[in-house]
């Protein structure tokens, strides 16, 4: 995945004057100061980071009804309220900015005219809508600038929380008239996602929701296509996304061949786009230890990195699994012009880093026969020569030899 610097660098010293006004105009923090001061951000905030970390960054295990008993239990609710706000929230929306970045470079581009209708499940203080807002500000899709937001959260004060901020951060993007519809909700989602007269959305985001569900991907994969059918607009737009854990992009992974099965039962309709480049089997699922996740690097606001030198985290790359679904019965290479003037070449995708194995740089690619290893020699003619690869390139027309363990690639442009 490929991040602009503009994106990249969105989060510095303005971002952090935002964060902190909106947060002691909403009696959040007692003054400016305070979030950069080393006294009440370890007293605080750090201890609510540490203990939010393992609930949802760091335990490999189901995280269902994880969270929500925290909040009930804690000393101080307001505080750590305000733990995720500052720390894990501008994580978040910079995760769905990089996605909306990623399908903008692919050449997507929104196909209503009007005014839109998004809908955020399970949306906290809103860093799925806040992250389509920054997305769009760095890497224009032609969202409308007329448009409106559900907000389904089961914590009422997160879910007011995030209401206030969305408004606020739209306004800031110029985006005023988005607006906010908050819906305080505890989902079954065995009963459907929308009461049957709910409307239909243009975009639909799930942000870390599918980690805390009980249903099992194959049981979740119809309740999704059922809920989609009907309460999503043709040419509508799905995001999930979820932690980067074993357990977790496991899930999401499975929940991906879950919905391709299905797809394949009903004749289409809808497609994924990303990250995967085509409907193949998943290499990763192949192995019982193997996962796929991206990674993206940001340049965090300055009290954020005064709180990972307090925590003792390191948030200067942020890795993610995610999923984008459209319902368009269109080709995949008219939906993402970038790959349609390659139609006919083979696509891979890097699923790791590269890494130097003597004069080679060696890496793992995914593509329609799964996912492999596989060793590229830059040459000093090469149109390449010089650059890095990184997780999320795609590259055109490779041509691999090789078996899955020790392939070689002679050569390949860059999507």
């Amino acid at each position: 995945m490929q991040v602009p610097e503009m994106l990249s660098t969105a989060f510095g010293k303005q971002f952090q004057e935002w964060i902190a006004q909106f947060s002691v105009d909403q009696k959040l923090l007692p003054d400016i100061s305070s979030i950069e001061s080393s006294r009440f951000l370890s007293r605080s905030i750090v201890p609510h980071i540490l203990k939010l970390s393992g609930l949802f960054n760091r335990e490999e295990k189901n995280q269902a009804g994880g969270l929500d008993p925290y909040w009930k239990q804690s000393s101080h609710p307001a505080h750590l309220r305000l733990a995720y706000f500052l720390y894990f929230m501008p994580c978040n929306l910079f995760r769905m900015a990089c996605i909306w970045n990623e399908l903008a470079r692919l050449g997507f581009r929104w196909q209503h005219q009007g005014q839109f209708r998004g809908i955020e499940f399970g949306a906290g203080p809103a860093s799925g809508a806040c992250g389509i807002a920054a997305g769009e500000k760095v890497a224009v899709l032609g969202l409308p600038q007329s448009g409106s937001w559900a907000l389904i959260e089961q914590d009422r004060s997160m879910l007011e929380l995030g209401s206030r901020w969305a408004e606020a951060y739209f306004s800031h993007l110029d985006f005023g008239n988005w607006g906010i519809r908050p819906f305080h909700r505890k989902l079954d989602p065995s009963q459907g996602f929308l009461p049957a007269n709910a409307p239909r959305f243009h975009l639909w985001l799930m942000s870390y929701y599918l980690n805390e569900v009980q249903l099992s991907p194959k049981e979740l994969a119809p309740i999704l296509i059922k809920s989609w059918a009907k309460h999503l607009e043709d040419e509508g737009v799905v995001i999930l996304i979820e932690p980067a854990l074993k357990l977790q992009s496991r899930r999401l992974l499975e929940l991906r061949q879950e919905l391709l099965a299905l797809r394949e039962k009903s004749g289409g309709g809808w497609q994924i786009l990303l990250p995967c480049i085509g409907h193949q089997a998943c290499g990763a699922l192949k192995q019982a230890e193997d996962w796929c996740h991206e990674d993206v690097l940001w340049w965090r606001p300055p009290y954020f990195r005064i709180l990972d030198q307090m925590a003792g985290l390191d948030r200067k790359s942020l890795p993610f699994s995610y999923l984008v679904i459209v319902k368009s019965p269109r080709p995949r290479e008219e939906i993402l012009p970038r790959l349609g003037a390659f139609a006919e070449k083979t696509r891979y995708r890097l699923v790791s880093p590269a890494h130097r194995e003597g004069r080679d740089s060696e890496f793992f690619v995914c593509g329609q026969e799964g996912k492999r290893r596989a060793r590229y020699r830059f040459q000093n003619t090469d149109p390449q020569a010089g650059e890095v690869l990184q997780r999320g390139d795609i590259l055109i027309g490779a041509e691999i030899r090789g078996d899955q363990n020790a392939s070689r690639i002679s050569h390949f442009e860059k999507a």
